[in-house]
């Protein structure tokens, strides 16, 4: 049998799932008894015994002949009718009590599926968040790389026309005139 923590209050499902939703205690004794109850009707050795008790006791009075299939053998309180009345109740009690041990541990069971599916959504909603943040910075990259790509090509562009220009300048001769006189005063050896 496990031993789970009860909440003492209901998880806020906008609350982010790596923070503590409540508060925690130990389950008391009713939780125990019925999570111990409802764990162990739901063993196949829960059902397994009594498949066993019930063929068994089949067998014994199918077997057993006349005296004990007529139950003169058993005593007289046992086989009147006042007494089938307690024993009735006793076992339909004890079914009542049962089933209620057996529907608690489902509510904790459902509390706790509640709970799980609440932080599930809390990721889920942070992984579409993240999601849609990555979308938005793939198509930033994508237009920072295409303004990049074209100011490349310009650049290469301009780069030619520099080259193309520096050429031309380069070719140029004072004879052109396009360069100014030298100063007065200065003489070349």
């Amino acid at each position: 049998m496990t031993t789970a923590l009860t909440a003492v209050d209901k998880p806020d499902p906008t609350a982010k799932p790596n923070e503590p939703a409540a508060l925690e205690r130990p389950p008391g004794l009713f939780l125990k008894v019925a999570n111990w109850v409802s764990e162990a009707m739901g063993r196949p050795a829960n059902i397994g015994f009594w498949f066993v008790l019930i063929v068994i006791w089949t067998l014994i009075f199918a077997l057993g002949g006349r005296h004990l299939a007529s139950g003169i053998w058993l005593p007289a309180w046992f086989t009147s009718q006042g007494y089938n009345f307690p024993l009735n109740l006793i076992t339909t009690v004890a079914e009542l009590f049962i089933g209620f041990l057996v529907a608690a541990a489902a509510n904790r069971t459902q509390d706790a599926l509640t709970a799980l599916l609440a932080q599930i959504r809390a990721g889920v909603e942070r992984d579409l968040a993240i999601e849609q943040g990555l979308k938005e910075a793939v198509a930033e990259n994508t237009e920072l790389t295409r303004q990049i790509h074209d100011l490349q090509l310009a650049m290469s562009r301009q780069t030619g026309l520099l080259d193309e220009i520096h050429r031309h300048v380069g070719a140029l001769t004072p004879d052109a005139g396009l360069f100014p006189p030298p100063p007065v005063g200065d003489t070349e050896s």
